[in-house]
């Protein structure tokens, strides 16, 4: 009887193990982006993509969920230019990003990046509209690190990523 108890015990400690599993092995080919192309995308987002493109070049393009909604993150060259935009299913441009000259950045931003940094030296930048609204990305190296700065028109650090 106490041998008959350990085994279904057993039994069942597997049966769980191999459900997790599972789930999580469904949960983590969930939130992979899968390539797409042009062709693939419904007809609203392809309208979008191509009217934000303007004759410029798809590097590629990524089906991705986010929040339950089926978002496009389309990489581009514009206007000789890297780009990036997500586009929901339903056309609706949700942020834009296209590289700029450091120069252009707002002042406030500049100075933060550079304090930051300790120079402008090999900074590279990024102007992100989203929901009308301006960041600008500064990504430089810290020694041996890539490091990419997310700041608001203020100078102030909204995100900082290390690679």
């Amino acid at each position: 009887m106490h041998q008959q108890l350990k085994l279904g015990i057993a039994v069942i400690a597997v049966g769980l193990a191999l459900t997790v599993s599972a789930l999580a092995a469904e949960k983590e080919h969930e939130d992979k982006p899968a390539p797409v192309t042009l062709a693939d995308l419904p007809a609203p987002a392809r309208a979008a993509v191509e009217k934000w493109l303007a004759g410029g070049t798809i590097q590629k393009i990524e089906k991705e969920d986010e929040d339950g909604k089926v978002v496009y993150d389309v990489e581009a060259t514009v206007n000789g230019k890297h780009a990036e935009a997500d586009i929901a299913a339903d056309g609706t441009v949700l942020t834009t990003e296209e590289g700029v000259a450091y120069d252009s950045l707002p002042k406030a931003v500049r100075d933060a990046a550079e304090k930051y940094f300790g120079s402008a030296k090999d900074l590279n930048a990024a102007k992100e509209l989203e929901k009308g609204k301006a960041q600008y990305e500064v990504e430089g190296k810290m020694g041996d690190k890539k490091v990419t700065l997310k700041f608001d028109d203020t100078g102030k650090i909204l995100e900082e990523e290390k690679e």
